[in-house]
């Protein structure tokens, strides 16, 4: 159960680290690659545990 829970507190704090460099980018070209980018790091971070169970 505590890796659950450290589980998505790690996904919480990647989403609010995020969710803060974006607010600070300014915005302009590359803002739709910089939110692309910051989704696959958030996808990559909830399936983590996923590819552990797979391997």
């Amino acid at each position: 159960m505590s890796a659950v829970t450290e589980w998505v507190k790690n996904i919480f704090i990647i989403i609010v680290a995020v969710s803060f460099i974006e607010v600070l980018l300014p915005a302009g070209n590359m803002e739709k690659y910089v939110k692309y980018i910051f989704s696959l790091i958030i996808l990559a971070s909830i399936l983590a545990p996923l590819a552990k169970l797979m391997a």
